[in-house]
């Protein structure tokens, strides 16, 4: 049977119903407000969202290495193929190389590596978007243009200086093989940056 309000009102116990569903809708207002607020904080500033430690240092050299020797083998059955190489793992890794300021936008053949790998390794394919630009830096007289993520990259022109080292942290997801006078094109996308002497 169903009661009208005015007999709802007057059963007793009713005040106490009433002061839950009151304090219920406060919690549920405040909690919804605060959802709100925790969207709008850049996911930097909730305790360092990017994953710092995953990186281990290396040099250039050795990332080079460790990815020579990982493709070795395939190199030798088929030396002459032109394709795409792409790594089992990222091998996140942090290098300190020196910033020159210079860029240009990324090739039509490094964009498609990234495209594919993206799409079919690290099963994101809108990650690829986040690369449009690559940037070169220098390891003594080796220069390496690397992609950088456009919300990383557009921080490089007031916080970096040109000749000054920078750590950069990046991944590996493998290279172009047979575009370089038959040389494996390493590919390495810079997802960070930071100050070397931190």
């Amino acid at each position: 049977m169903r009661l009208c309000s005015k007999q709802a009102d007057s059963l007793p116990g009713s005040e106490g119903v009433a002061l839950n569903i009151n304090v219920m809708t406060h919690r549920l207002i405040g909690l919804v407000l605060f959802l709100f607020v925790l969207a709008l904080i850049p996911s930097a500033a909730l305790g360092q969202g990017f994953p710092w430690k995953d990186f281990e240092r290396h040099t250039m050299q050795e990332l080079l290495k460790i990815n020579e020797q990982e493709e070795a083998e395939n190199i030798k059955r088929v030396p002459d193929q032109t394709q795409f190489v792409f790594r089992g793992t990222r091998l996140p890794s942090v290098v300190s190389l020196t910033y020159t300021g210079e860029s240009r936008v990324l090739s039509a053949d490094r964009k498609k590596f990234i495209e594919l790998w993206a799409t079919s390794y690290y099963r994101n394919p809108g990650y690829a978007n986040l690369y449009t630009t690559e940037y070169l830096f220098k390891d003594g007289n080796e220069d390496y243009w690397l992609p950088a993520q456009k919300d990383v990259a557009k921080y490089f022109g007031t916080e970096l200086k040109q000749g000054e080292p920078v750590d950069l942290y990046l991944i590996s997801p493998g290279g172009l093989r047979g575009t370089n006078k038959g040389k494996t094109l390493w590919m390495f996308l810079v997802e960070q940056f930071g100050d070397p002497r931190e």
